[in-house]
Parts: C-alpha cells; sequence; structure tokens
C-alpha cells in the first residue's frame, strides 16, 4: 500500500470541503455557537434555577463543595455540564464526519469527479485509507477544540462564581474519547451506503442516525436509569470499538469502484 497516494486524497478531499463554506460554515459555527452559549446558560441556571430544582434530578454528594456558598449550584453545574450538555457534544463527532465523509464519497457522484479518480493506479485499499483519514482528523481535531472551549468556558464560569474548577473530570475525559469512536463507526456507515444512495443528503441522512442512541444519554442520566459513570463510558468505549470493526469490515468488504460511478 503507497500512504503517499492515501495522504494525497486526503488532502484533495478536506481542501474540497473548507473550499465551501456551505460545507464548512455550519460544521464550524454551530459547535462553536454551542460551546460558548451552553455554559453560559448552564452558569445562569445554575446561579437561579439550582436551588429549586436541584434537589429532584441531581443524586446525593455529586461533588464535596464545602467551600462554596451555594453548594446545590455548584452540585447542579456540575451534573448538567457532565451528564446533559456532555452527551450533546458528542453529537459533533457524528455530525462532522458524516458532514465530511458523504462529501467525500457520495460527492464524488454529484461532482462527476469520480471518473477521473478512478482512472489513476490507486488501488481500493489506498483510496479507502485516504477519504477515511480526510473525515477522521478533521472531526478529531474540531471536536477536542470544542471540548477544550466549553470546558475553558465553563471553568472561568464556575471560578468566578464558587472559587472552584469543575472540568475536566474523570467521565468528561472518557467523554471526549469515545468521539473517535463515534466517528469511525459514521464514517464506516457512510462507506457502507455509499453504493445504495444517489447524493451527500442521503448519505449523510443515514449516518445521522447515530445520533439518536447519544442523544438519549441525558435522559438515561436525568431519570436516574443509568449514571454516566466511569464504567459507563469503559464498557460504551469497548462496544463502539467492536462496532466500529464490524462497520468498517462490512463497509470495506462491499465498497465496489462502481459506487461512486
Amino acid at each position: 500500500m503507497d500512504f503517499a497516494k492515501s495522504y494525497a486524497i486526503a488532502i484533495k478531499d478536506v481542501k474540497e470541503v473548507f473550499s465551501s463554506a456551505s460545507i464548512y460554515g455550519p460544521m464550524l459555527g454551530v459547535p462553536l455557537f454551542f460551546a460558548i452559549l451552553l455554559p453560559v446558560l448552564t452558569f445562569y441556571v445554575a446561579i437561579y434555577a439550582a436551588p429549586a430544582i436541584a434537589s429532584r434530578i441531581l443524586p446525593e454528594a455529586v461533588i464535596t463543595a464545602a467551600s462554596v456558598s451555594n453548594p446545590n449550584s455548584l452540585k447542579f453545574m456540575l451534573f448538567f455540564t457532565v451528564n446533559v450538555l456532555g452527551p450533546v457534544f458528542l453529537t459533533m463527532p457524528i455530525l462532522t464526519a458524516s458532514v465530511i465523509a458523504a462529501d467525500s464519497f457520495a460527492g464524488e457522484k454529484e461532482r462527476k469527479t469520480s471518473e477521473a479518480l478512478l482512472s489513476t493506479s490507486i488501488t481500493i485499499p489506498e483510496m479507502l485509507l485516504g477519504k477515511i483519514m480526510a473525515s477522521l482528523i478533521p472531526t478529531i481535531l474540531l471536536t477536542v477544540g470544542v471540548f477544550a472551549l466549553y470546558g475553558t468556558i465553563t471553568n472561568a464560569l464556575a471560578f468566578r462564581a464558587f472559587g472552584a474548577s469543575l472540568l475536566p473530570t474523570v467521565p468528561w475525559i472518557l467523554m471526549l474519547l469515545t468521539s473517535p469512536f463515534l466517528a469511525v463507526a459514521t464514517i464506516g456507515i457512510v462507506v457502507l451506503v455509499s453504493s445504495h444512495v444517489r447524493g451527500i443528503k442521503e448519505a449523510q441522512q443515514i449516518s445521522t442516525l447515530l445520533v439518536l442512541p447519544v442523544l438519549i444519554m441525558p435522559f438515561v442520566s436525568i431519570l436516574g436509569i443509568a449514571d454516566l459513570t466511569v464504567a459507563f463510558f469503559v464498557y460504551a468505549i469497548a462496544a463502539l470499538a467492536l462496532i466500529d470493526v464490524i462497520i468498517v469490515y462490512v463497509g470495506v468488504k462491499s465498497f465496489r469502484k462502481e459506487s461512486i460511478l
């Protein structure tokens, strides 16, 4: 396998994605907007609403807060930050990877560029590796950047109000570590369905079905069905790793050159 050819394809696809504002604009703008807005919203709710509602949704002794004037507010902010908004941010690697991968695979059909690509000496494994790299690397970088921005703003607000920082916690770090596995699953699904759809929109819609299980997580936590603990994310990462292997294997085995013509 010639990794230089895979790298060249990855660079080409990334340039195509970031040459269109209609693609990279929402992909960058929406996560950055929420990374700034949601910490402010969480801080506001924690200060003004936590005393009234924290006792109804919080487990006991979420955080030791003997040094703060309003422990319920701090506990609420920690709970809301990790258990409610954390899973919301886990939708980013799915949505970002689906946008880039759909443009990379199904987009070849719409731009009529697939014939030129397939006329070269590149092999199927080299092409797939390049396209997976083009989707995975920007997705991970964006997700880490947004998590870092969100954590920084949250800590700044919490320290100003309570004199204590909230992040990172171990569950928060493990939550971030699940993002590459979610991205790989998304990319694998795009590879799998690329031979059965006509364009970018269809590929994105199918792959974003992965968002639904992630969005259930805050409700599972709030209702007390399961706690988003270290053990929960360790098992989640292990399960996602197995799912990734299956999806990518089936996707690669079923992929044909004709699928992007």
